[in-house]
């Protein structure tokens, strides 16, 4: 059965909400989980909470209003403000972080297609250049990824999952080590595909063996990584590649399976469907296929309109996404530099949507089709 889109004004008690999609209020829901009872509902609608995606299928029998659990019930939390580094000034380090990454990538692809041996320092090193930057301001490094173009479409879609794992670990509170080994992970998951051309429109999981026989020969690399690129196919229902339980899927391979998809589906250069559309689609993966909690995480984590994504407002008016709002995740901070009602410049202005009234996200739109390069309005 699928989610059913819910205003808070119809959700009935005994409902299962998977995640809130609009919200006015400065909560963020923390866990799926039932409402149990009316109170229930009341506790989310007080909380600004105006719709819900809803699992019918795991719709309960109400319960009379007692207090929440704090084990099943959605719960709200507010983000401390941390101390991170401004836009302007990241944005250069990023920009040579996301370069070394480029570089160094591009010749570890090439050494795979001539069948040479792989050698993993500069991975390393950009691995790290990337968690640093992601832990300044993940914002800057999320809209440099995303606003590259490469005509090596291996290249970006390796690179973009390593930026997306950067943030996904740091945002999990995982331990630098960990996190550089998932950024890895992510650099590395498709090397088969380098090796073998016919695998680059096969289905994934159809690379994995040539991934992991080069990996075989590659010194240094630590054994998790390669477990994790090895299961990142797997589905939680046991089907998959390969085709093996829940409980023998590490969550790291989880998180690669969500990074991985996530990018495939959004990526400017494979896919026309926007961040919203592709969250949807991957709730709808839940729990059969990928793990509906970290999922979650990882929508909360690069946000609802990612940065550098490029959205119509209410007016008309394209604007770049710059930063997200972790406590109203539809009301990011965008670059306004078009109408496309008009059809016509507009003088570019930074607008934080959070912090005036007349201005909404419309829809996510591709930028193309107006003729427009998003890299001229950085």
């Amino acid at each position: 059965m699928p989610y059913q889109e819910v205003r808070i004004a119809d959700l009935q008690p005994g409902s299962y909400v998977v995640q809130v999609l609009q919200q006015s209020g400065e909560v963020i829901v923390k866990h799926a989980g039932w409402v149990r009872n009316a109170q229930a509902v009341d506790m989310l609608r007080r909380k600004g909470v105006q719709v819900v995606l809803v699992d019918p299928a795991k719709a309960l029998k109400p319960e009379p209003a007692e207090g929440l659990t704090d084990s099943t019930t959605p719960t709200a939390r507010s983000d401390e403000a941390a101390a991170r580094s401004l836009f302007s000034d990241e944005w250069p380090k990023a920009e040579r972080a996301l370069l070394n990454t480029q570089k160094a990538q591009r010749q570890l692809l090439d050494a795979a297609r001539q069948q040479q041996q792989i050698d993993l320092t500069l991975v390393y090193e950009v691995s790290a250049g990337l968690a640093e930057s992601i832990s300044r301001n993940q914002d800057v490094l999320l809209c440099l990824s995303r606003i590259a173009e490469q005509s090596d479409s291996l290249l970006q879609h390796s690179i973009n999952c390593a930026v997306y794992m950067a943030a996904f670990g740091r945002y999990l509170n995982l331990p630098p080590h960990k996190v550089q080994a998932l950024i890895t992970a992510a650099l590395l998951h498709d090397i088969g595909k380098a090796i073998n051309p016919d695998l680059l429109q096969a289905e994934d999981h159809k690379a994995i063996p040539a991934s992991l026989n080069a990996l075989q020969k590659t010194a240094n690399l630590s054994g998790e990584v390669s477990l994790w690129i090895s299961q990142h196919c797997a589905h939680l229902d046991g089907s998959g590649s390969p085709k093996i339980s829940a409980g023998q899927i590490e969550k790291a391979s989880r998180m690669l399976a969500i990074v991985n998809s996530y990018e495939k589906l959004t990526s400017p250069q494979t896919s026309k469907l926007g961040p919203l559309a592709a969250s949807r689609l991957l709730l709808e993966r839940t729990p059969h296929k990928l793990d509906a909690e970290l999922l979650q995480q990882f929508i909360k984590c690069i946000g609802i309109y990612p940065p550098g994504s490029v959205v119509k407002l209410t007016s008309g008016k394209l604007a770049l996404v710059l930063e997200n709002n972790a406590k109203k995740p539809l009301l990011p901070k965008v670059k306004v530099f078009y109408h496309s009602v008009h059809q016509h410049h507009v003088t570019p202005k930074v607008l934080d949507l959070a912090r005036q009234q007349e201005e909404q996200i419309d829809s996510c739109v591709e930028l193309k089709k107006y003729g427009l390069d998003v890299r001229n309005y950085i």
